[in-house]
């Protein structure tokens, strides 16, 4: 017995459980959706006005000579959106995955249905809501000029290993959160300081010492660089790093599937007695 006896036991039950929850899932989803912006005069209008106001700051800082992106094969404020989107894909799923437990575990206690089904409403609500900039996102890319090919129909599919990083990540630290706080204020200050050691806002190829060396291993350079040369360009990036780092992603959410599943009903019961 352990963390890796009955092997796909616990991933199998988990698929079942969707499965049979899946109506309760779809509620879910629908109340967090419209829960949302139900306070707001304007709702799912952010969802596009927040990302054209990054643009904007961006552009005035790169016209004001204060950020030196290098060069793009796109203009500056189409690359920035479409980067700063596919960044906020990855991290806004660890950001909602991350909360599973301390924001729903009572609710999974009152009701008696397992962790896993937050985990699919998460993701669920998370792909939606990541559509509506996508489009603006289309529509920017065609007033700049970009022409797509038939590979920009691979796109959606290139941002599967970076929903599966977030996951992976978001999962563990959902443990983490009930159970100890200084990791988690660690973990989460680090990945807001990811996002500028990260081709997101600037170009990948880079001339500065450790800077350079840091991009050059940072796994989610070729993650997103695929992505977003595939949409704007439609060419390979990095292909044989891609995949080994698309590999990687596959067997850590392995791991951190298989973790969240085994803890969080006992993470569960220290939250409850806390």
């Amino acid at each position: 017995m352990g963390f890796f006896s009955k092997p796909f036991q616990l991933e199998k039950q988990a698929l079942n459980n969707i499965s049979t929850y899946r109506f309760f899932i779809r509620q879910l989803v629908r109340i967090n959706l419209l829960a949302a912006f139900k306070k707001s005069f304007i709702g799912w209008t952010w969802l596009i006005i927040m990302p054209i106001l990054t643009v904007l700051v961006w552009v005035l800082l790169h016209g004001a000579g204060i950020v030196s992106p290098g060069k793009t094969d796109i203009p500056y404020p189409a690359y920035v959106l479409l980067s700063t989107s596919i960044w906020g894909f990855f991290i806004d799923i660890y950001a909602q995955s991350s909360t599973t437990i301390s924001g729903g575990g009572r609710m999974m206690v009152m009701n008696k249905f397992p962790g896993e089904v937050l985990i699919a409403e998460k993701v669920v609500v998370h792909l939606i809501r990541f559509s509506i900039p996508l489009m603006l996102n289309l529509l920017v890319l065609l007033f700049f000029g970009v022409r797509f090919s038939w590979h920009a129909f691979l796109f959606p599919i290139s941002l599967l290993p970076l929903l599966l990083l977030g996951l992976a990540l978001g999962q563990v630290i959902a443990v983490f959160r009930v159970l100890t706080v200084d990791i988690v204020k660690i973990v989460d200050e680090f990945m807001k300081l990811l996002m500028f050691l990260t081709p997101v806002v600037f170009a990948p190829k880079l001339e500065v010492g450790w800077m350079k060396g840091f991009v050059d291993w940072n796994p989610l350079t070729y993650l997103i660089g695929f992505s977003r040369e595939l949409l704007t360009k439609g060419q390979w990036f990095e292909t044989s790093t891609y995949l080994l780092v698309s590999a990687s992603c596959v067997f850590l959410y392995a791991l951190s599937l298989r973790f969240y599943l085994r803890t969080y009903p006992k993470v569960l019961e220290r939250l409850i007695n806390n």
